[in-house]
């Protein structure tokens, strides 16, 4: 036979099938009408069901015109076929009245089949921020002392390492440069003067005064031995087998004087 369990008044029962919700309820003395006038079981039979699909009758067309949607039912159109729980509206009358027994509330601790709250993550009077194994597992690695604040520092060192390294490099690197640079600035002023002549000027060192401006004056054709093809290549022997300036003046006043 179905059981009907109406669940805020903690009654189990058996009925027989295709009985109605209301009938069941009125043998327990629970009521689930809402009556419009005191008296009259006229007025509202809402109730709640929940069972498998097919363990109650199917809306009748003035429950939908009612509200009926899911498990909203009205207690006097909806027939028992299988086992169901009942929610029950609150305020529909005085439910101490004889004969309603009073049953005590489940107990899991005593009773193994009493309906337990599920593993949710709901809060209850035992977890009111939900039940751990719903929320989180409840465990946690533990943390040495002090392992938070040497990870912050083992990280701040390794951040601070590419920094000392770049600052470290960079005076290498100039001393290289400085060094490479050195020798090729030694060799310059020796590579720019040719060696013909610097020998002519050896040569002129060495001879009298006397011979020093024909010296300095062949040091060009041994520099640019092309030079005496050009046009302006005679002007150098001129100048060189041209009198002094002196020699000439004093010629020349001689001369005069004669």
């Amino acid at each position: 036979m179905p059981k009907v369990t109406f669940v805020n008044e903690h009654r189990t029962v058996e009925a027989a099938p295709g009985r109605l919700l209301s009938d069941i309820a009125a043998e327990l003395g629970i009521a689930v009408c809402r009556e419009a006038f005191r008296g009259t079981g006229i007025g509202d039979y809402t109730c709640w069901v929940k069972g498998e699909p097919g363990a109650t009758s199917p809306p009748t067309f003035l429950e939908k015109l009612l509200g009926a949607r899911g498990q909203r039912r009205m207690a006097n159109r909806t027939r028992v076929l299988g086992d169901v729980q009942v929610w029950t509206q609150a305020g529909p009358g005085d439910r101490l009245r004889a004969p309603r027994p009073i049953a005590p509330p489940p107990s899991p601790a005593t009773d193994p089949e009493a309906p337990r709250k599920p593993i949710d993550a709901s809060g209850s009077a035992a977890f009111p921020y939900g039940d751990p194994r719903a929320v989180g597992h409840g465990k946690r690695e533990p943390i040495a002392a002090g392992a938070l604040e040497a990870k912050a520092a083992k990280e701040k060192k390794a951040k601070a390492a590419p920094a000392k390294a770049a600052e470290g490099a960079a005076p290498e690197a100039a001393a290289k440069a400085a060094e490479g640079a050195a020798p090729d600035a030694g060799k310059a002023p020796e590579a720019a003067v040719p060696e013909p002549a610097v020998k002519a000027l050896e040569a002129a060192a060495k001879t009298p005064e006397t011979a020093a401006p024909e010296a300095v004056a062949k040091a060009p054709e041994v520099v640019a031995p092309g030079a005496a093809e050009a046009p302006g290549a005679a002007e150098p022997e001129a100048a060189a087998k041209a009198p002094e300036p002196a020699t000439a003046a004093k010629e020349t006043g001689g001369g005069a004087s004669e």
